[in-house]
């Protein structure tokens, strides 16, 4: 049926046929006819050759014919060569962008309010799922560790990353003010610049010797041990969702069954940053990466499409931002988005990470 191309090198005319239908669908979420597509696009071609077109891309396996319709819908294959070879790059509201941008551009010195900020926007944005990962807390360069006195017998434990993390834990100890400034002294010239990983329990202890204050020695043996336990407990990367209702919203998941499977792996935070950390494994570098349908590995994930990013420290990456849609979210604006987004927080994060320097 046909002549036939080389899958990686469609003609013209066909490069057109398939894009006109992909958005089509992406828009209507229907099957798309050929006389759709001769009607609201400008081809000059008639149905009958949109017809025989559609026919030769559906052998060659970019769409697919549903068994209770006439039209056509896109493939897995057919998404990949749309991302890869036919979309076109999606233009922001200008106005909105630059709100965005504002507000990322306030004073942030914490990774979680960021966080908390780019989930808000790629959601409202873009109408998906969204999910963020923060860095590793052990492999963090340690900023500064500070003890503050909350009373006669409370400090408070501050831990603050290079990157804009900052951990605390209250501490039960009897120390004095004076007592607390000497010791955080002697702590930030041991531990400042290093990673959290490499702060071992040796090292730690190793403090007692150096520490030539009135502090009781049993109170500051169980201050620097609550030090090197908060280390080692807040050692696992933390995972932010956005919008995990939204995936229910469209037609694909109107049957109930797979819907709630779906929400029931989409609200697990584990689950998402399991599936993101899995794809960016593939690219460590910091441009986007596309998964479609079949080719995620996680099985809950083969009726979707997975679009992740990585950001970035002093050119190091250091946490993941995925978004997840149907397979026909639209590609052009999510991958558009989480450009602009990345990009902001790499900005505001090498900002912290010089004045820690």
């Amino acid at each position: 049926m046909g002549n036939k191309e080389d899958p990686g090198n469609l003609s013209e005319r066909k490069s057109m046929i398939l894009q006109a239908i992909i958005d089509e669908y992406i828009n209507t979420a229907e099957p798309v006819g050929s006389r759709v597509i001769s009607k609201k696009n400008e081809l000059g071609l008639s149905s009958a050759t949109i017809r025989n077109e559609m026919a030769d891309l559906e052998e060659m396996g970019y769409l697919i014919q549903p068994h209770t319709s006439s039209g056509r819908v896109p493939s897995d294959s057919g998404y990949r060569f749309y991302v890869n070879s036919l979309m076109t790059r999606y233009k922001h509201n200008v106005e909105k962008m630059e709100s965005l941008r504002f507000d990322f551009e306030k004073r942030v010195t914490q990774l979680e309010m960021l966080v908390n900020k780019m989930r808000t926007a790629l959601s409202s944005v873009t109408d998906y799922t969204t999910v963020i990962t923060t860095p590793d807390f052990r492999q963090s360069v340690i900023k500064k560790i500070d003890l503050l006195s909350l009373s006669p017998d409370t400090v408070l434990l501050i831990i603050v990353t290079a990157d804009g993390v900052v951990k605390n834990k209250t501490i039960r100890a009897a120390i004095s003010e004076k007592e607390v400034s000497e010791l955080c002294e002697i702590i930030n010239s041991e531990f400042s610049g290093v990673t959290a990983e490499e702060i071992s329990y040796q090292k730690i202890s190793s403090l007692r010797e150096k520490v030539k204050t009135s502090i009781n020695p049993k109170t500051l043996i169980e201050i620097l041990g609550f030090i090197y336990q908060t280390i080692e407990t807040l050692d696992e990367t933390e995972v932010y969702i956005d919008n995990a209702t939204s995936i229910l919203k469209y037609p694909e998941y109107n049957d109930l069954d797979k819907a709630r499977k779906m929400f029931g792996f989409l609200e697990n935070p584990k689950n998402l940053g399991s599936a993101i950390n899995r794809e960016n494994q593939k690219s460590e570098n910091s441009g986007v990466s596309v998964t479609i349908g079949s080719e995620n590995n996680i099985e809950e994930l083969r009726d979707c499409s997975l679009v992740t990013v990585n950001y970035s420290v002093g050119g190091k990456a250091v946490g993941k931002i995925g978004i997840v849609g149907p397979k026909r979210m639209d590609y052009a604006k999510v991958i558009r988005s989480l450009e602009s987004v990345s990009a902001q927080i790499d900005k505001i994060l090498n900002e912290i990470y010089s004045e820690g320097e």
